[in-house]
């Protein structure tokens, strides 16, 4: 009787050894598997990790390109800008003048051209430079500042100065007074009237 018990002991024990050799292998095939599962999440993740790096490499790269284009775009308004200025500088005190003088067209006639050319002139520079295809009232605005500020710049010294007299027999002092409160009033004008459409823009977004 103890022989069959020690040998049913033996049995338990053998099989209890061989169910613990079982678990461990399930446990070491569970590890395999669960490393292998973090392996592959890992390379998973450092494909997505290069593919975002090369990405991030190249967004930079555009975003320098677009600046750079963008900066020598800037640089070759301003340089096409400052040539139209040139041209315009050119007409108005050397082609103008010399028309007028040429062609025997009274001296009058000189504020005339002048202003009529620096008004289209400025308004196209200011058309080029804010890239806009219709003309706005601001680019209108400044033409007809610039344009009467001109006139008078050339106005007042001519008159002052008598190198012609001045016409329908008014006197040099009242006409550059009268001309000088015209063009305070363009600048007032001028100046007040931009904070204006600030505000209306600002409120017609609101």
């Amino acid at each position: 009787m103890a022989a069959e018990e020690r040998k049913d002991i033996k049995k338990s024990v053998d099989e209890l050894h061989q169910e613990k050799l079982n678990l461990e292998k399930e446990i070491n095939d569970l590890n395999l598997k669960k490393i292998k599962k973090l392996e592959a999440i890992n390379e998973e993740l450092e494909k997505k990790s290069e593919w975002m790096d090369k990405e991030r490499i190249k967004a930079i790269k555009e975003r320098d390109n677009l600046v750079r284009k963008v900066r020598h775009s800037n640089e070759k308004n301003w340089k096409n800008a400052l040539k139209m200025i040139s041209i315009l500088g050119v007409l108005d005190l050397v082609i103008v003048p010399l028309a007028i003088t040429l062609l025997g067209i009274p001296m009058q006639w000189l504020f005339v051209a002048m202003g009529m050319v620096t008004f289209l002139g400025v308004l196209l520079i200011a058309n080029y430079m804010s890239g806009t295809s219709p003309f706005n009232t601001g680019e209108i605005r400044k033409a007809v500042t610039v344009s009467l500020l001109t006139v008078y710049l050339a106005f007042v010294p001519v008159i002052t100065f008598g190198i012609f007299a001045s016409p329908l027999g008014a006197s040099a002092q009242s006409l550059v007074n009268n001309f000088t409160w015209l063009i305070g009033a363009v600048i007032v004008i001028y100046f007040s009237t931009r904070p204006l459409e600030e505000y209306i823009k600002k409120m017609n977004t609101k």
